[in-house]
């Protein structure tokens, strides 16, 4: 199915309190994941953490017949996960999560990066466009005001994040020098000179899951295969 298809994947870690749904979470991590779970300090970021992890591994044995807990992970040179496998589907994922939402995105083969934020006031949304949109975007962001200019601030923010994970390169990767256009349902994005790219590479979408998230994710595409994207609720009872 993934041949000509990726599919992204939502839940509401929040929506998760079943006591034995979370011990089963907890047991399907491994042991660099319980680690890393026990060093968060506030208890809604220890969840979130154990929600998402746990369902990007239960996502994953969908797709082949691997248990949750034995899916084994290194990270590249920018810390983007991967999966250690010879004799498993080529496998490409991404992992992302906000306060009240958590996402995936799944495809064979292709580089992907999703990423998700809450539509919420932050520190200085402006000096940080200012550093890291494009001239035409920042003109555009400081001609809108309150939701307006939340909206489009994060619309471009999750697309630049989508776009730096899908590539493993990291957010010091000089993404002023990527323009996004967004019209309507339909995402473009124009590389400066200096990027050695190519637009037509990539397939781009953002996401409303709710009135207060927004999601993007970066599908590499050099083929044009056009791929069907497929979004789906994930629930640990299903």
């Amino acid at each position: 199915m993934l041949h000509s298809e990726a599919h992204v994947w939502f839940i509401k870690p929040e929506c998760v309190c079943d006591t034995s749904i979370l011990q089963h979470c907890q047991a399907i991590l491994d042991a660099n994941e319980n680690e890393r779970l026990g060093r968060f300090i506030h208890a809604d970021d220890r969840h979130r953490y154990l929600v998402s992890h746990a369902m990007l591994r239960s996502v994953l044995s969908r797709y082949a017949d691997v248990a949750p807990s034995d899916w084994c992970f290194r990270q590249g040179k920018h810390g983007r996960p991967e999966i250690i496998s010879d004799n498993q589907p080529r496998l490409r994922f991404n992992l992302t999560h906000t306060p009240g939402l958590a996402a995936c995105i799944i495809t064979l083969d292709d580089d992907c990066g999703i990423d998700a934020e809450k539509l919420r006031d932050r520190n200085n949304p402006l000096g940080v466009a200012k550093r890291m949109f494009s001239g035409p975007e920042l003109e555009q962001l400081m001609q809108r005001e309150g939701q307006e200019f939340l909206e489009y601030f994060y619309e471009h923010w999750t697309l630049r994040e989508a776009y730096v994970k899908a590539r493993g390169i990291g957010i010091s990767f000089p993404t002023r020098e990527l323009h996004f256009s967004v019209e309507g349902q339909e995402v473009t994005l124009r590389f400066d000179n200096t990027i050695d790219n190519h637009e037509g590479n990539w397939h781009f979408q953002l996401i409303r899951h709710d009135a207060t998230h927004i999601a993007a994710f970066a599908l590499h595409d050099p083929a044009g295969a056009n791929k069907r994207i497929r979004i789906r609720n994930f629930d640990f009872n299903d």
